[in-house]
């Protein structure tokens, strides 16, 4: 009995081991820099995967686009370096960025082994989420969290202390806790109820970023439910249910928490024609657009190189600027950092990553199953997203994560499809 029962374990342990490795680097994102180091094991076993068999990408239509979508993005920042304005620190980036192609390749041929392998993926992401907003509401409660960290006004961390990034990792993986929620709902109703610290959390942190991509993602979803559900009648009933505890949460946190209304208020004076109105509403972020833009205008085809915006903020920047002293490492919007930092050759490769990531879903057999995944890509490379640097290592780590397991998904439909058609 013991050793069939050890069996067991080894199979499960077989089977499974890419998806722990896959979610320590989520795990990791509560740290500066604990993500890095399962993303690294599985950049190396990609490497070694592309050594054993020099062929791989050049067999799999998958892998070919996700060479292209990386390419598109990797490319701008390698033709940058020359322009550098800190060659250093932008080498210490373009580089290092390899890794994610190296385990984008690890997780596309190993997670489109086995839809069980994905569906592992998809629910150890909500757990995880699930976990860390009940968490950081033990915080916000009781003024620590299960760790002992203590909650400071204004700013819920949860997990992640001292760094208040919680809401923005939330909120981008917000998109696949609802494809875990949709999935499961038929037979787990009370499921919705864990939307509930979700929200709360992204909400009482005053991250607009935050927010905003909270509204994509349920945007997003919104429409491909509607899309694609079997019933748009029972769709449109979980969708009210769910506006409903939303609004619930939404307007007794705006009403109670005081930190929260102030920010509220102070963001709608983005529907001003005030200046200085605006510019509350942005958190000061006005003069850092227009530095931005400044640089881009003086650097216009690849731009000062990544990470550089911060090398040069002063001499661009007005002596006046709020931020003229302090300086910023990047301008707080992703669209700007890419026209600033790789200029027009950038930009054309941010567009041009649209293609790839849009033509697998094109031909792709079921696009049910694997438009959910791309939600959170698109909102990830939301051109307006104002929160993380684009090409700084947290930012990067979730937007390739992402993009790897959509490639994923994508290749194991395709292989489906066509062992399907030829068993032999």
């Amino acid at each position: 009995m013991n050793k069939i029962s050890t069996n067991n374990y080894l199979l499960i342990i077989e089977k499974y081991w890419p998806c722990c490795l896959f979610l320590l680097a989520i795990v990791g994102f509560i740290s500066k820099s604990l993500y890095n180091y399962p993303i690294g094991v599985m950049a190396l076993l990609g490497l070694y995967k592309l050594i054993i068999s020099p062929n791989l990408i050049i067999q799999d239509r998958s892998l070919k686009l996700f060479s292209l979508a990386f390419l598109c993005i990797w490319l701008p920042l390698l033709f940058s370096l020359p322009d550098a304005v800190n060659p250093r620190h932008s080498a210490h980036t373009v580089f290092p960025y390899l890794r994610f192609f190296f385990a984008g390749v690890f997780i596309i041929q190993e997670l489109s082994k086995d839809d069980d392998r994905l569906k592992f993926i998809t629910a150890g992401i909500f757990f995880i989420v699930f976990f860390w907003c009940i968490d950081a509401s033990i915080q916000f409660t009781y003024g620590k969290n299960l760790l002992g960290h203590p909650y400071q006004q204004g700013h819920i961390t949860g997990m992640f202390y001292p760094r208040n990034t919680i809401s923005h990792i939330c909120s981008i993986l917000s998109a696949i806790c609802f494809i875990y929620i949709y999935i499961n709902f038929k037979q787990r109703k009370w499921m919705l109820i864990s939307l509930v610290p979700l929200i709360f959390i992204i909400l009482l942190s005053g991250r607009r970023a935050a927010w905003i991509m909270l509204i994509l993602s349920s945007l997003g979803f919104l429409w491909y439910g509607f899309i694609f559900a079997t019933s748009r009648k029972n769709f449109l009933k979980l969708m009210a249910s769910i506006a409903i505890i939303s609004l619930m949460v939404i307007v007794s946190t705006i009403v109670f928490h005081k930190p929260t209304n102030d920010r509220f208020n102070v963001t709608l004076g983005l529907f001003s024609n005030d200046y200085k109105t605006i510019d509350n509403a942005t958190a000061s972020r006005l003069p850092l657009w227009e530095t931005a833009l400044t640089i881009f205008k003086q650097n216009p085809i690849n731009g000062i190189g990544p990470r550089g915006y911060r090398h040069v903020y002063t001499k661009y920047s007005d002596p006046d600027d709020y931020w003229h002293k302090l300086t910023q490492t990047h301008p707080h919007l992703l669209l700007l950092e890419i026209m600033t930092e790789t200029g027009i050759l950038g930009l054309i490769g941010y567009l041009l990553i649209f293609y790839p990531l849009i033509l697998l879903a094109k031909h792709n057999p079921l696009k049910i199953e694997l438009l959910p995944l791309l939600i959170p890509v698109f909102v990830a490379l939301f051109p307006f997203n104002a929160h993380m640097a684009f090409y700084g290592s947290i930012w990067s780590s979730v937007i390739w994560l992402l993009i790897a397991i959509y490639f994923a998904k994508a290749k194991l439909i395709n292989d489906f499809s066509k062992n399907k058609l030829h068993p032999g």
